[in-house]
């Protein structure tokens, strides 16, 4: 066989999350950045220490929420029979990642045993954390205004805290813990 007739393969292009979430019609994943997670963390940091809820840094809190929303909403995607298992995979990492992060957070608790129930816990843990944030929001919420903030306030806090800590990390490593 002559050289000339051999293929010659091309390196797959590097797979771009949002690209591929527009070609599919969902919507992008925006992340939060740098400064709006300072600002939340500091947040919930001041809160957590004081147990009282000081002036919400409400931009961080829409932002953080929507990609939150969007994370878990990527977990409800099913893969077609013509998408690429590439292109599937790029857009599950968000949430792949973010089961990671909610597994350290948990080891780093020492919170019992999470073996087999990663996905489980880190739904949950989401959910959690979108309800706070949306909490946040809401002029409405009665915890908001107490003199202290209840435990189970504060423990979702102290997690997303930890959560919004870890993340974006490990996405600016591109790989999982």
């Amino acid at each position: 066989m002559s050289d000339d007739k051999k293929t010659i393969e091309t390196p797959l292009p590097k797979l771009d999350e949002r690209a591929i979430a527009k070609k599919y019609g969902l919507r992008e994943l925006s992340y939060p950045d740098s400064e709006q997670i300072k600002a939340l963390v500091t947040f919930l940091t001041a809160a957590i220490e004081s147990g009282r809820s000081g002036p919400v840094p409400k931009t961080a809190v829409v932002v953080v929420l929507d990609f939150l929303q969007a994370t878990v909403n990527r977990q409800h995607i099913t893969k077609g029979p013509r998408m690429p298992q590439e292109e599937f995979d790029a857009l599950q990492t968000p949430y792949y990642l973010a089961a990671r992060v909610v597994t350290k957070v948990m080891r780093d608790r020492e919170e019992g045993s999470i073996k087999g129930k990663v996905y489980e816990s880190t739904y949950l843990s989401l959910n959690h954390f979108m309800e706070l944030l949306r909490s946040l929001l809401d002029p409405g919420c009665y915890w908001l205004r107490l003199k202290d903030l209840p435990a189970g306030v504060r423990d979702v806090m102290d997690g997303l805290r930890a959560f919004l800590t870890y993340y974006p990390e490990q996405r600016r490593k591109g790989r999982a813990l």
